[in-house]
């Protein structure tokens, strides 16, 4: 294979996604260009979700996916569907994530063009309808890469070389459920691995719609940001703002959305206090990198040896 005839292979991982099975194939449809091979990973749906997805691809025009039914968590799911994958260029599109028709065909010119370029990661561009998801928006901060620059994507939205997953021992199926991603990519940049920040490859994503489910999500994130060792004066500053509320009138924006940033804080330091005391430990062959885990085929892509 060379970079001027890319074989592209499309995975995502699904979990009780029936409601958003058939918009995500009708926008799957409206691809400018297809995946070359299509693998989707069921976690073990408890919903219609894995006959929604067969009826759906049998009425469309569109390569039919191989779908795999294993109780597993999300980086199992990721590893497992890049194994039933044979091309080189891996492309990951969570399930409910909406991409933009001319997607698939940008996030694959980076490889083309730039050879020293491993890992590209997409925009995602979060839906923010009702007025709970609009008070949302008003709390995000994020500040959006540098076109061609490096990045840390979300694998809602990310391509990779089957040699860079390799080179960092793929997706950390250690971690109980969340921050697979993140631990993914800061192994990818201690591998030394390029990657590539393309903003016209877009995927659209409905953020939460409702306190419930978003406090679950940043509890969540908190858990899993603590087994993989991120970011802990973050959730420091957080646990403090809701340990003493009053802190959190020296944030940038003291009265904007108080009340939801105090239980956003409050939902992510439980999360992280709990993932220190509970969580799961890494494997013994991993080491901490200013308080990071490393795998051990990433420490072996760092110095130079073969993973």
């Amino acid at each position: 294979m060379t970079r001027e005839t890319l074989k592209l292979a499309l995975i995502s991982t699904v979990f009780n996604e029936e409601a958003s099975v058939e918009s995500w194939i009708h926008g799957l449809t409206r691809l400018t260009v297809q995946p070359d091979e299509f693998v989707i990973v069921d976690g073990g749906s408890t919903d219609e979700t894995v006959l929604r997805l067969k009826e759906g691809f049998e009425k469309v025009d569109f390569p039919k996916p191989r779908i795999i039914v294993e109780r597993c968590n999300i980086a199992q799911g990721r590893n497992l569907a890049i194994k039933n994958t044979s091309h080189d260029i891996i492309v990951s599109l969570d399930a409910g994530s909406i991409p933009e028709p001319r997607w698939l065909e940008e996030i694959a010119v980076p490889f083309r063009e730039h050879p020293d370029v491993s890992v590209v990661g997409g925009k995602c561009r979060g839906g923010y309808v009702n007025e709970f998801q609009r008070k949302l928006e008003r709390l995000d901060n994020s500040v959006e890469p540098v076109a061609g620059g490096d990045c840390n994507p979300s694998s809602r939205n990310i391509a990779f070389t089957r040699k860079a997953w390799t080179a960092v021992g793929g997706y950390p199926e250690w971690l109980t459920l969340t921050a697979e991603d993140a631990l993914y990519n800061s192994n990818l940049h201690f591998a030394g691995i390029r990657t590539y920040y393309q903003p016209t490859a877009i995927v659209d994503w409905e953020v939460r719609p409702d306190l419930r489910s978003y406090l679950k999500m940043m509890w969540s994130y908190g858990y899993g940001s603590a087994e993989m060792g991120q970011a802990s004066h973050h959730y420091w500053q957080q646990l403090m703002t809701t340990l003493f509320p009053p802190l959190i009138l020296f944030s940038r924006k003291p009265l904007s959305s108080a009340s939801l940033r105090y239980l956003r804080n409050a939902a992510s330091a439980l999360g992280w206090v709990e993932g220190n005391l509970r969580g799961r430990k890494p494997p013994m062959d991993w080491k901490q990198v200013d308080g990071v885990w490393m795998s051990p085929e990433t420490l072996s892509t760092r110095e130079g040896k073969q993973p």
